[in-house]
């Protein structure tokens, strides 16, 4: 097995960025096909693979209609359980105002666990980052399973549950913090954050030194810091410097129970560190009410 990067809709909301999804080697299916002379299909794996690309279709069909409960009835059992309802499962989508406008199947690949879908889309989204919308054309991938006798969808990336907070904030010594998304993984929240700098001197944001998310059971929650690029924003972790007027959007994510669902959350975001200032300070975001 090799790796094929493909856009993540997942990550779409905060930038384009990409995710790996597991592929057979290219190399070794062209090695392959140039061994063997080219045989007719057998009827029943073209069956196969008419009902399969069946599933898929309507899908994307429901997606593209956004119709996301019936999008969700067609996953496999153990992606709805993941997301829990419909309403979560759709949450992502409706987060980041992700709309697919247009779909072409491009290939399919059998694996040990079903088939491996490869999809070109062209989607509406709105970036959290820039604040703006747009549209972008690119190759997402899908599991096409079959459990207890039934075909299913697998849609890999996504949080089982995203928040746009209608407004989750504070400021501090001239810089303000807005929280754009919350999205909940297994294990693991993610901040969607943008640090904005209405001060008359620059400052050093160092926020994976003393950050914490604090829950309504009191717990704390400490941000994951490694070199995966999915979970540790390398720019916040590195120290980003903001001058007057200059803004940075970034995500950290943090350790939380596998089915985290807090009634109330508040964070300190610290240090950061004014030019010419004798101690860091940190930003407090006050108690936000989760919705259910």
């Amino acid at each position: 097995m090799t790796a094929r990067c493909g856009l993540s809709r997942a990550l779409l909301g905060f930038s384009l960025l990409t995710a790996c999804v597991p592929a057979i080697a290219a190399s070794d299916a062209t090695a392959a096909s140039a061994a063997i002379p080219a045989a007719p299909i057998p009827a029943a794996q073209t069956t196969k693979l008419r009902a399969q690309t069946t599933i898929l279709t309507r899908y994307l069909q429901a997606l593209r209609a956004r119709e996301y409960a019936a999008a969700y009835a067609l996953l496999s059992k153990p992606e709805r359980a993941y997301f829990g309802t419909a309403r979560n499962y759709a949450s992502s989508f409706i987060a980041d105002r992700i709309a697919l406008q247009s779909y072409r199947l491009v290939s399919t690949t059998q694996t040990s666990q079903g088939t491996l879908a490869i999809v070109s889309e062209t989607l509406a989204v709105f970036s959290q980052k820039r604040q703006a919308s747009g549209t972008v054309t690119s190759k997402f991938a899908y599991g096409i399973v079959n459990a207890g006798g039934a075909l299913g969808i697998k849609d890999p990336y996504h949080p089982w549950r995203a928040i746009v907070p209608e407004r989750w904030a504070a400021t501090a010594s001239g810089v303000t913090v807005i929280v754009r998304k919350l999205s909940f993984y297994t294990g693991r929240i993610e901040l969607l954050m943008a640090f904005q700098n209405r001060g008359d001197a620059t400052v050093t944001i160092l926020p994976y030194g003393r950050s914490i998310v604090r829950d309504d059971a009191d717990a704390v929650h400490r941000p994951i810091a490694t070199k995966l690029a999915g979970l540790t924003d390398a720019e916040l972790y590195e120290g980003v410097r903001l001058a007057p007027g200059a803004q940075y959007t970034g995500a950290m994510t943090f350790f939380t129970s596998d089915r985290f669902a807090p009634a109330t959350l508040s964070a300190t975001i610290a240090p950061l560190l004014a030019d010419g200032a004798d101690a860091p300070f940190a930003l407090e975001l006050p108690d936000y009410s989760v919705p259910h």
